[in-house]
């Protein structure tokens, strides 16, 4: 599939859990001298990752500095996670707002005292607005945030986008669509809503290490 200032934050927070995870050991040569480097004087690589602001202190042997150049820049890698999740994060806030949108529309109707009777104008509008909203959300697609955040939060995100292509499955509702129809899609959408929202809470509860 296609959270403010917290982006910097996850960023930050997933580097420092990658590097504690493991990242040093995959990067770091297989030798039977490696743990005598272990022991030797180290030294601060502080990578940037552009775009994010975000600098990361990872300690490496010296020893090992031939091997990241042959491997690779760790930046480029911290650089490509952080990227991912400021993706991922912005198809989720961009999703909750259309469900946001989509409820609003069904509320007008909901909320109107005297009832819409189904053949008003103004209800048949309502809607037809969300009808548009609901393919605009089919169109949007979020991409899976990169791990460790995807592990912690895959089963929720398999509930959440478990329409057809990857897309979140929104209510149908025609144009003459009954008043317990339209009360039932609120529900449902209010349902997604906590969703998204569990989503985001998780993934960024992964990241930060809580």
């Amino acid at each position: 599939m296609r959270v403010e200032g917290n982006d910097q934050r996850l960023a930050a927070a997933t580097a420092v859990q990658m590097q504690q995870s493991g990242v040093q050991q995959m990067l770091a040569p297989k030798s039977a001298q490696y743990q005598d480097a272990q022991n030797a004087s180290k030294e601060n690589m502080v990578q940037t990752i552009a775009g994010d602001k975000v600098s990361i202190n990872v300690e490496l042997p010296k020893n090992t500095v031939d091997t990241l150049q042959k491997m690779g820049s760790i930046s480029d890698f911290l650089n490509s996670v952080a990227t991912n999740l400021r993706q991922t994060n912005e198809g989720l806030k961009a999703t909750s707002a259309v469900v946001t949108d989509m409820k609003s529309s069904l509320d007008q109707i909901i909320k109107t005292y005297p009832p819409y009777s189904v053949e008003s104008k103004e209800r048949i509008a309502q809607l037809m607005t969300y009808a548009g909203l609901k393919k605009q959300m089919m169109s949007l697609m979020v991409p899976t945030p990169p791990p460790p955040a995807y592990e912690s939060v895959k089963h929720l995100w398999a509930d959440l986008f478990s329409g057809s292509g990857n897309t979140i499955q929104t209510p149908t509702l025609p144009s003459d669509a009954p008043d317990s129809h339209v009360n039932a899609a609120a529900k449902q959408l209010d349902v997604i809503s906590s969703q998204i929202g569990l989503v985001q809470e998780s993934m960024s509860k992964s990241i930060m290490g809580s």
